[in-house]
């Protein structure tokens, strides 16, 4: 049986002395725990060996946490000195998927 995914990211990363790492990262849909709490699971292999379970106040919140979590690790990848790629070859664009973090937070913020 296939568990069910809210998000999937697969990227290349070229380390410093040339070896390709295959970078996937899976979130799985956040549920609702006994204490009120959402938790959606990050699994990023091979970057992580066990899945974290991250914790938001509902289940939008978790999975933006997870999401972020997920490219958190990817930029700390990056400023240790990998290149990352999309699975074509190309650069991934790691800047494009951060700018959502820290853009414009109101439509009055964007003019």
């Amino acid at each position: 049986m296939v568990k069910a995914l809210a998000a999937m990211l697969d990227v290349v990363a070229i380390l410093e002395n040339g070896k390709r790492v295959e970078v996937s990262a899976t979130i799985r849909p956040p549920y609702e725990a006994e204490d009120g709490q959402w938790i959606a699971r990050v699994q990023v292999k091979p970057l992580r060996g066990a899945p974290l379970d991250v914790r938001g106040v509902d289940s939008f919140h978790a999975l933006w946490l997870a999401c972020s979590l997920v490219l958190k690790m990817l930029a700390e990848l990056k400023a240790s000195g990998a290149r990352l790629e999309s699975s074509d070859g190309s650069e991934f664009p790691l800047e494009g998927y951060l700018g959502g973090l820290t853009g414009p937070t109101s439509a009055s913020d964007r003019g």
